[in-house]
């Protein structure tokens, strides 16, 4: 049977092999890609009901069953607006669509996927669980860089699961009459929990979970650490590009008056129903997301409730009102340059040869991304080290970087340098599979990350420092990916020291 997912064939003799596995969503029936002979694969499973008929817009609710399911393929993902300006991502820029998921979506998209090491089967194994970026409007778990098979192959130490979640209007409505807002949010937590009450079964430990999130994924992955200070379930957050002080909050609650989903109603004839909300949740998601494609001022984030997300989380910091779990945190070197091709630049990438309009990119994204990533870590250590309630199991590690990794196949001559989500193919194992091989440095680099992120699931604690990785508070921070060597150690005011030169503290 083909898989459609990645075009490869099915083991079907492998259940035998420990790919059936039964769990609250029922009995999965996995498999064993051949080309990865030592990694089972459980794609495409429920753990959520379908959020569609009368349950569109409401939180996620459990989905339990005994029935066997095959779990051959990573699903759908959830609707929303196709990606079609000129930038890397998309099909008008660099051609790399691989960021972003396949052309096929469905609103019974609350799915996971899990991979786990063959064997010998072993239990206490770390988890790493992926909430993947896009806006909080797009994005999906069947994106081809976000197969992390080879990586699970190559160590045989750990698990990966990577999560789909409501997006745009579907997931974050701002619809009068609605007692919870931030469905998306609750999709992701939901499903954390469903890994907690099932990995066991696949070999993972349940108290051995990091959560890992790249942009909008990252920043959702801390909005939660704020919302669940005692409950975080993980033990680790890994935040690539984003965290809960990116500016995204400033226009979080712009639409006080529901205003945008009222004029989605009125352009599908739900403007004098008795019921608006009961009136959209029989119109069609495709219809939604045409109208919502044809107007691009129709903007639907998340939510400021004061429960999921908050207003102010300085003040949160201050109040120590966060879980005290140790974080990776950082940023790529030149985060919006995927919005920006740098036409006729034919050599390796270089700051200096910047145009004017490129240096007000990278000034901008300075702000947003680095600026922010500094403003948390500094932000954590501050709020802790003044609780008066600190003890050891207040104290909080937080681990920085900054990926500079520039290669021809992630990284096109248009768009050079380490742009926004640039270092996730390396991390998946996925970069040489659609746009050339990857140089022997470029798997090297891949490698050593993966290794990284690794000894941190290991242990959030100490394993970084162990594989010469200073903290934030040795004042230490590392460069990977970039000329010198896959990972080089740095001060860390020499990342952080341009966000004083902006005045952004």
């Amino acid at each position: 049977m083909a898989i459609q997912a990645f075009s490869f064939v099915i083991d079907t003799a492998s259940s035998s092999q420990g790919v059936q596995v039964m769990t609250t969503s029922g009995l999965l029936n996995g498999f064993i890609n051949p080309a990865f002979p030592n990694t089972r694969q459980f794609l495409g499973i429920p753990f959520a009901l379908p959020p569609t008929g009368p349950r569109r817009w409401l939180p996620p609710l459990g989905f339990q069953s005994t029935a066997s399911l095959l779990a051959n393929d990573i699903g759908p993902a959830c609707p929303q607006q196709l990606l079609r300006n000129a930038q890397v991502y998309s099909v008008n820029g660099g051609n790399m669509t691989e960021f972003f998921p396949r052309e096929t979506f469905s609103e019974d998209c609350l799915t996971l996927n899990v991979w786990a090491p063959q064997g010998p089967l072993r239990a206490g194994l770390p988890v790493i669980v992926w909430h993947f970026g896009g806006g909080f409007v797009q994005g999906g778990t069947n994106a081809r860089f976000f197969n992390p098979e080879s990586w699970v192959q190559r160590t045989q130490e750990h698990i990966v699961v990577t999560v789909n979640f409501r997006s745009n209007i579907f997931g974050f409505p701002n619809a009068a009459g609605l007692a919870e807002q931030n469905l998306g949010l609750l999709d992701q937590r939901f499903a954390l929990e469903w890994v907690r009450d099932n990995i066991a079964r696949f070999g993972g430990d349940p108290s051995r979970i990091v959560i890992w999130g790249e942009s909008a994924g990252a920043i959702a992955c801390d909005f939660l650490n704020f919302a669940y200070p005692s409950d975080p379930i993980a033990i680790g957050m890994i935040l690539d590009s984003g965290t809960a002080l990116f500016p995204i909050k400033a226009s979080a609650s712009f639409d006080t008056g529901h205003t945008n989903f009222t004029h989605v109603a009125v352009s599908v004839g739900c403007e004098y129903a008795t019921s608006q909300l009961e009136c959209m949740r029989g119109v069609p998601w495709q219809t939604l997301e045409g109208v919502m494609g044809a107007d691009s001022t129709l903007v639907f984030l998340p939510i400021i409730d004061e429960k999921i997300l908050f207003e102010d989380y300085v003040e949160r910091y201050a109040m120590v009102a966060v879980s005290s779990v140790p974080a990776i945190i950082g940023t790529n070197q030149h985060e919006l340059l995927a919005l920006v091709p740098q036409t006729g630049l034919n050599t390796p990438f270089n700051a200096t040869e910047f145009a004017d309009f490129g240096m007000e990119y990278d000034k901008n994204a300075n702000a947003t991304f680095l600026c922010a990533s500094a403003a948390s870590t500094s932000s954590l250590r501050h709020s802790i080290s003044n609780d008066s309630s600190s003890s050891s199991n207040r104290r909080l590690t937080t681990y920085r970087y900054r990926y500079d990794g520039n290669f021809p196949n992630v990284s096109p001559k248009a768009y050079p340098g380490a742009y926004h989500a640039a270092e996730l193919p390396l991390l998946f194992g996925t970069a040489g599979e659609y746009h050339g091989a990857s140089t022997a440095y470029e798997e090297e680099v891949g490698r050593k990350m993966q290794d990284l992120w690794l000894a941190f699931a290991k242990d959030p604690q100490n394993g970084l420092r162990e594989a010469g990785w200073g903290s934030y508070a040795e004042g230490k921070a590392v460069l990977l990916g970039g000329a010198d060597a896959p990972m080089v150690q740095v001060e860390v005011r020499e990342i952080d020291g341009v966000c004083a030169a902006l005045g952004i503290s």
